[in-house]
């Protein structure tokens, strides 16, 4: 009977698809936890048995299909890149707004199967860790409590990632045993602005449950720690802030969100019902409003936090060093951010903050990242849509970097792209003068020689590419690091004081100016580029301190609009690649969408789209993806008995019932 209970054990961890303490390569479409053909009542005996449940979890968030939907809905949807081949005509509806449910590309279901993974861990670690009636004497509640904070983070990234991509999506917090149950529970859309509420009070409660340190660089980078955590919360917030900005004027409202719980339930936990708080409050755009103040005031804290923990790690890198002092290299700091320096040569480059983050990656700026190893984990998938490494050179894949970005490549402060002297034009892209197709090379790590000259246009050829080019890459997908919680502080600040010239708005251009600084290390302020000719063309009043956004008696003479405007140029060229582009254009519609009469035009000229693509935009839901069809017919109304979802609207006409 026990090898019986053993052999069991076994098949059960394999249907879950389990390796311990790694990140696995399951790659079924969508099994439920547990199958109907294995006994579950042996399986949940020690804390082994929640870890390996726990690491599939972020292996779920790992595999390709799930982060190539990352890739198609939050970077090819946006003006960042264009199609290499219109052969692939699925990204080209894509890339032209046309946006078809029967594409496959809108299955949804591997977020929700990690998400089960993280209800199934919470379940069976308070299950299992009653006080006084724990399954394993050596698991204790205590114990749990990290898990809790851990699966918590993760679930909720899962539901951000699918709320910022369709707005308004079942929300399930407990897991789904059985394939009867998963068809049997058809749940409705939840708004998405209530589940983020319900996510950032949760992750609230648990933020310092959260380990601060796993004692492995890897499981630190690459599982949720209380500075991940703290992340997110920042992230999440800024999210829900926007969208509660005039929220009960939005169309998307009136149209299909059944609107019951917009930001708060009653001490049952139960939704408050209609357009009332728990307080009696008419849930009113005033209230809204108010909120959205609130919500940006704690994307403020958080991430300084996040900030703050940062720079005590740097500063207990140096207590703890035996040497006089750690180099800028291994404990960078620049002014009152630990910012990697770069390493500006006139002849070579190798951008020293581009290899840490990216070449050797897991490094002190990164906050979290999903770990590969090349072997076990692979990450190939950037090579077929960003590009391969062949004989010297990049060869396109399926997308290629938009001329947009490359147009103002002259100059050395571009309203929109690149300029001449910024290093993530060549990090970014291969960039030969001779090459006009710029094939995307990010999360490559290598050297560049200029020719002995300030233009980095005028790059000659490569050295020490990265071996991340070949079917075994293993670069790592950065959710967060400290640029991104840098901006997303800098955003919450520009946004409470919009139309203002607030004295607070100095430290957003401050937050904003390092980070273009550091990728611009042969620029010069305008003082000096008076006094010196050999750089009098390097001049950059982004380089001039509080003078860039003051006047001569020190008072801010620039509004949070002008801010904003910067904040976005920036992360486009810092995150590109990164899958966050469109989301960010996202998040400004749901920001400005009423105050631009109903309309998305304030945050599309943020980018370079095509002028049928901006008209097919112009309503916030299409914005939005559609659901999968696939989905509908199981649970979609008018497509089977019980059915509570409902199609996006503006993509209802693709819709055959």
């Amino acid at each position: 009977m026990k090898n019986k209970n053993i052999y069991t054990k076994l098949l059960l961890a394999g249907s879950l698809c389990l390796l311990s303490g790694t990140l696995t390569s399951c790659n079924d479409f969508l099994t439920m936890l547990p199958t109907n053909q294995l006994p579950e009542e042996n399986f949940w005996q020690d804390e082994s048995d929640l870890n390996n449940v726990r690491a599939s979890g972020y292996d779920k968030l790992a595999q390709p299909s799930t982060i190539e939907k990352i890739i198609q809905w939050g970077e090819l949807r946006s003006d960042n890149l264009t199609l290499n081949s219109i052969s692939n005509t699925n990204i080209s509806y894509l890339q032209d707004a046309v946006l078809q449910p029967n594409n496959s590309m809108f299955d949804w279901s591997a977020f929700y199967a990690g998400i089960n993974y993280c209800n199934l861990v919470l379940e069976k670690g308070a299950e299992m860790t009653v006080p006084g009636k724990e399954v394993d004497p050596g698991f204790t509640r205590s114990d749990y409590n990290k898990y809790l904070a851990e699966m918590t983070a993760l679930r909720s990234l899962y539901y951000f990632y699918l709320v910022k991509s369709f707005r308004d999506v079942p929300y399930i917090t407990s897991s789904i045993r059985t394939d009867e149950q998963a068809l049997s529970i058809k749940p409705a859309a939840t708004p998405g602005v209530a589940i983020l509420g319900d996510c950032i009070a949760q992750l609230e409660a648990i933020v310092n449950y959260a380990p601060e340190n796993y004692g492995d660089n890897s499981e630190n980078k690459g599982r949720f720690t209380k500075k991940s955590v703290n992340a997110l919360i920042a992230d999440m917030s800024l999210w829900r802030a926007c969208m509660l900005k005039d929220y009960m004027s939005k169309d998307a409202n009136a149209t299909y969100v059944n609107t019951t719980d917009v930001v708060a339930k009653d001490d049952q936990g139960n939704a408050t019902g209609g357009y009332k708080t728990a307080e009696g409050r008419n849930v009113d755009n005033t209230y809204c409003n108010e909120q959205c103040t609130a919500y940006l005031n704690k994307a403020k804290t958080y991430a300084q936090r996040v900030i703050d923990i940062l720079q005590e790690d740097r500063n207990k890198r140096n207590r703890e060093s035996t040497s006089a002092s750690l180099s800028d290299e291994e404990n960078p700091q620049v002014n009152k951010y630990p910012l990697y320096l770069n390493d500006r040569n006139a002849t070579t480059i190798t951008d020293a903050s581009y290899v840490k983050n990216f070449g050797n990656q897991n490094s002190n700026e990164s906050i979290l990242e999903l770990q590969y190893d090349g072997s076990v984990t692979k990450s190939s998938y950037f090579n077929d849509y960003y590009s391969s490494y062949s004989n010297n050179s990049f060869v396109p894949g399926i997308m290629t970097l938009s001329n947009t970005l490359t147009s103002s490549a002259n100059t050395v402060n571009p309203t929109i792209g690149f300029g001449k002297t910024d290093l993530r034009l060549i990090e970014t892209c291969y960039y030969p003068s001779s090459d006009p197709s710029k094939p995307i090379s990010k999360f490559i790590a290598r050297t560049v020689d200029t020719g002995n000259s300030e233009d980095l246009t005028s790059q000659l050829g490569l050295s020490g590419v990265s071996a991340r080019t070949s079917e075994s890459m293993d670069a790592h997908w950065p959710v967060y690091r400290l640029t991104d919680i840098m901006l997303i502080k800098a955003e919450a600040i520009a946004r409470l004081s919009m139309n203002s010239k607030d004295a607070s708005l100095k430290e957003g251009y401050e937050l904003v100016n390092e980070i273009f600084k550091r990728n611009n290390p042969a620029l010069v302020t305008t003082a000096e580029a008076k006094t010196n000719t050999a750089k009098k063309d390097l001049g950059c009043d982004r380089l001039d301190g509080d003078k860039y956004c003051t006047d001569n008696n020190g008072n801010v003479n620039k509004t949070g609009s002008d801010l904003l405007s910067l904040i976005y140029r920036e992360r486009q060229r810092e995150f590109i690649g990164e899958g966050k582009r469109w989301y960010d254009l996202v998040r400004q519609a749901e920001f400005s969408y009423v105050t631009d009469n109903k309309s998305t035009a304030t945050a599309l000229a943020f980018g370079s789209f095509k002028s049928q693509v901006t008209s097919r935009l112009s309503k916030l839901l299409s914005l939005y993806n559609p659901i999968y069809v696939e989905e509908l017919k199981v649970n979609g109304v008018g497509y089977t008995e019980g059915g509570k979802l409902v199609q996006n609207p503006i993509w209802e006409r693709y819709t055959k019932n």
